[in-house]
């Protein structure tokens, strides 16, 4: 009981937080509403933005965990907060800080869809959507398209997710048995299903054969 009201005092303080951040940020008070940001996750979470950037994914979620699992309430807020933060920094013209923040947000966000961890009253999938535009002029990480090419066959947009297969295979951060598996996974879908995902069973097929060459070629 402690800990839901907890959560629930967390998001509601959270929402203050941001609404304040969005007003300084019309009166051009960015660097004021950056410290109201870190100050607030200091004082919630035990958190500053820069030790949640210094951090890797895996860590700053152990770090947000209780009983060995991340509560979603708290992943949820420090994206929120880290988005926000991002949007500051881009107004301030700091792109090298901006970017890694919106990149981060993201992936937390990810998590929480890829988990089935949603909750009432915040709205994970605009926040992923409003990020998703953010970073569009930019070239991703790698730790995103992978958190990207997981959330969008789960989501089943199965031709951005082959798309990102062979970015990936690019960037040489998947192995050739991934490959070879995700096609695997597809071919088990319904063909109703590869029509919606944008990807008919015809191309499925052809995009396994061209990834078996590939494959072999780079062998």
């Amino acid at each position: 009981m402690f800990e839901r009201d907890y959560l629930v005092r967390l998001i509601t303080q959270a929402g203050l937080v941001l609404a304040k951040a969005m007003r300084l940020r019309e009166q051009h008070k960015q660097q004021e509403a950056i410290d109201l940001i870190d100050e607030f996750l200091g004082r919630e979470l035990r958190l500053r933005s820069r030790l949640a950037m210094g951090l890797s994914d895996e860590d700053l979620l152990s770090m947000l965990s209780v009983t060995g699992s991340p509560n979603a309430e708290s992943v949820a807020v420090v994206a929120a907060m880290l988005q926000e933060e991002a949007e500051l920094l881009s107004d301030l013209g700091q792109t090298e800080l901006s970017v890694p923040r919106y990149a981060k947000a993201l992936r937390l966000n990810l998590y929480i869809l890829r988990n089935d961890m949603e909750f009432e009253g915040w709205d994970v999938r605009k926040r992923v959507e409003q990020l998703l535009a953010a970073l569009s002029p930019y070239e991703l990480g790698v730790d995103t398209k992978l958190a990207l090419w997981q959330w969008h066959e789960s989501n089943g947009q199965l031709a951005e997710a082959e798309n990102l297969l062979y970015e990936l295979q690019e960037d040489e951060a998947v192995s050739a048995e991934e490959g070879f598996t995700f096609y695997e996974r597809l071919s088990a879908y319904d063909d109703s299903v590869l029509e919606s995902g944008g990807l008919p069973r015809n191309e499925m097929e052809e995009g396994r054969r061209q990834w078996g060459a590939l494959m072999k070629e780079n062998a």
